[in-house]
């Protein structure tokens, strides 16, 4: 149990995700496409060209001089095409599945253009800023049978999986907590021109870093929670924070489902060790740090004060087993350009699970989570939002 072999991606001994047994037989692969060469995208590039994927082409539809962009990108990693607007790269043939990565205010005009094209899309989260435009994305996708996945790349990596492999074993006995922190300091130089605090871009720490949070309630409080009638997961949402310029630069929340609850933290005026831990009834599992992009997992076990022989004071609960999990990422091999988040390369995650999904006949949902969970945690962070005086009412930008 301590290693879970059966919930990990399969890997290779350089740690990318293995696909040949679902790798169509003439060595054909699925043709990505990236709309929007913003910073992260230049990671996600690195990832695809390092696992072996096909790169056909970039757009950079919603910036100025779209066209130099897009080409400027697409000679880093030689892709042969770049577009000038959205429109045409999902009117091309030849692309099979789009990764957007714009920034938050254009992610549901972008993947709506790349659905209504009749293409796969990887979304950036956080998925929409609106309930309603991922309601939108999620029928197109059911509509036309394509595949809509938000990139929540953290549910693939494999110390989140045992971790969640772990918590649901029920080893340590029912999620009673979940908590964890996600803060870092944004550029003060020049404010105007950084996204994280221009409310026109859809900035501020929740829909950068609190989303994560949300999905990891979603994630481990999921097996204690009703469905309501609206078909997510009904939780109980309260949150507090400081605004600014339109956007949230500190927030807390606390989410419960009646049984186990969650305090979560995040921030863009101050740092934290992006911990996140979550507390069963006998134990601890802890996704180190940076958990939204982790390489390591632990748990610890304490002995069950009902079954032992003498009740157990205070600080002194005996132990009876704990595990360090461990899985390094890919390095960037010579010749691409280096990572320019944490853990960049933990990409191929998500890319190999889009690409094994759609490589699998039937496929059009990953069981990590699926359109349902999606929405859920939409609608989750769209209440949150509201609380803190952001975002409120938003079907869009």
């Amino acid at each position: 149990l301590s290693d879970m072999p059966g919930n990990m991606p399969h890997l290779d001994a350089h740690g990318y995700p293995l696909l040949e047994d679902v790798l169509p037989t003439n060595g054909t692969r699925l043709r990505w496409a990236i709309a929007g060469p913003g910073r992260i995208a230049h990671d996600f590039a690195t990832a695809l060209v390092a696992m072996g994927a096909t790169v056909q082409g970039v757009a950079a539809g919603g910036l100025p001089h779209a066209v130099e962009r897009a080409r400027a990108f697409s000679m880093l990693y030689n892709i042969p095409r770049a577009y000038g607007s959205y429109a045409e790269l999902a009117a091309d043939p030849d692309v099979d599945v789009v990764y957007v990565a714009t920034t938050n205010q254009l992610h549901y005009t972008a993947a709506r253009i790349m659905l209504e094209g009749g293409k796969h899309v990887l979304l950036e989260k956080p998925a929409t800023i609106g309930v309603a435009q991922f309601e939108h994305l999620a029928r197109l996708s059911r509509e036309r049978e394509l595949l809509l996945v938000t990139n929540y790349w953290t549910r693939w990596f494999p110390a989140v999986k045992w971790a969640e492999a772990i918590v649901k074993s029920g080893m340590l006995g029912p999620v009673v907590h979940v908590s964890g922190d996600m803060a870092f300091q944004v550029m003060r130089a020049a404010p105007d021109r950084d996204r994280f605090l221009r409310a026109d871009l859809g900035g501020g720490a929740v829909l950068d870093m609190g989303c994560y949070l949300v999905q990891f309630a979603a994630m481990f409080l999921e097996g204690n929670t009703s469905v309501g009638p609206s078909g997510y997961t009904s939780f109980e949402v309260k949150a507090s924070g400081t605004v600014r310029s339109g956007v949230d630069v500190e927030a807390a929340f606390i989410m419960s489902n009646g049984r186990a609850g969650a305090a979560f933290g995040t921030s863009i005026t101050r740092a934290s060790d992006f911990a996140l831990k979550v507390y069963c009834e006998h134990g601890v599992v802890e996704i180190k740090p940076p958990a939204n992009c982790p390489s390591a997992a632990s748990y610890i076990r304490y002995e069950d004060s009902a079954v032992g022989e003498t009740p157990v004071p205070c600080c002194a609960q005996p132990l009876v087993s704990s595990y360090e999990f461990y899985r390094p990422l890919p390095v960037v091999p010579r010749g691409l350009p280096m990572e320019r988040y944490p853990n960049g390369m933990g990409f191929v995650y998500v890319a190999a699970a889009v690409e094994r999904c759609l490589y699998t006949p039937g496929c059009r949902e990953l069981e990590e989570m699926d359109l349902d969970q999606q929405l859920s945690v939409v609608k989750l962070t769209a209440d949150i939002l509201n609380q803190l005086g952001v975002f409120t009412n938003k079907t869009g930008i």
